[in-house]
């Protein structure tokens, strides 16, 4: 099944000057923020329905003001009725475009700045349960051609091995893994290097996998049917197949095992500030929330545990 990149197209009723000013955001993220294929969409999907707004309302992109983007978000949440995350997405997205005029010396001030964010109540990450999780790596589709088999078990061992983020695993790259198959050199999120380790199920995974996949072609670990370089919406689609066949109500997807990994590290003890630099983790303030997922577990412990913890 061929897979579309995910593009944002320039509407052609955009003013020529509009229409520059989207060319030279757009490549703003992609080459200097080096953001990945789907914050990149996010990012210039939301500034092509503020560019929209604006064309309605008349407003210069560059003469914006504050009551101008709060009337946008009215108007969003008007015709949308979008919760406060989205919003706040949305208004990330804005301020990260205003900031790049403001340094492309195009406007004298960042009109975003003066916009709170509105406040959201922080969701916990949600992780495969144990016996999803061995349910998830067992699991083998006898009709899939021998080498595709191989990579998609590859593939849901390391990333519950490693933590890795979609983007990190499919640009990883045969010269990245040491001889041994157990450490794998990653190049995360602003171009920081890391280095994640893989265990003992994943290596023996990939080791088959390599084998039928052989060395030649492209430098990626992890190659398509067609034999070219696995985008992060083929691993997706891989995910959600696998789920279909299996008969999951859970969704299968890369975040979740990311999940998994820091929420089984933690539980089994392990320090926090470890588990923080696996993930690649710039603060260990985006490390924290999973300790609320992890006490659940210490909860479950002390009451079932403690002579006096059940009434």
């Amino acid at each position: 099944m061929t897979l579309p990149a995910l593009e944002v197209q320039i509407p052609d009723h955009f003013p020529q000057a509009m229409a520059e000013l989207f060319r030279s955001y757009r490549t703003y993220l992609k080459i200097e923020k080096n953001y990945s294929e789907h914050t990149l969409f996010a990012y210039l999907r939301d500034l092509k329905f503020f560019f929209e707004f604006c064309l309605k309302e008349e407003i210069d992109i560059l003469s914006v003001d504050v009551l101008d983007v709060r009337a946008y978000f009215a108007d969003l949440k008007s015709a949308k009725k979008q919760d406060k995350r989205t919003q706040s997405r949305k208004l990330s997205s804005l301020r990260t475009f205003y900031k790049f005029l403001f340094r492309e010396e195009k406007i004298g001030a960042n009109p975003i700045l003066q916009v709170s964010f509105p406040k959201t109540k922080k969701k916990l990450p949600k992780n495969f349960t144990p016996i999803e999780t061995e349910d998830i790596l067992d699991y083998q589709d006898g009709d899939k051609a021998e080498v595709l088999g191989k990579r998609d078990k590859a593939i849901v061992e390391v990333l519950y091995s490693t933590g890795l983020r979609v983007f990190e695993l499919v640009n990883a790259k045969l010269s990245d893994l040491n001889h041994e198959l157990t450490s794998l050199k990653v190049m995360g999120k602003r171009r920081k290097e890391r280095f994640v380790f893989i265990g003992e199920e994943a290596q023996n995974a990939l080791r088959e996998y390599l084998e039928e996949r052989g060395t030649d072609g492209p430098e990626e670990i992890f190659l398509n049917q067609r034999g070219g370089k696995l985008t992060t919406r083929g691993i997706r689609y891989i995910l959600s197949e696998r789920r279909t066949v299996m008969g999951m109500e859970k969704a299968i997807t890369p975040h979740k095992f990311r999940h998994t990994f820091a929420t089984d590290l933690l539980n089994a003890g392990a320090d926090i500030r470890a588990v923080q630099e696996l993930l690649g983790h710039a603060s260990l303030s985006s490390t924290q929330v999973y300790l609320s997922v992890s006490r659940d577990r210490l909860k479950e412990v002390y009451r079932n545990a403690h002579p006096h913890a059940k009434k």
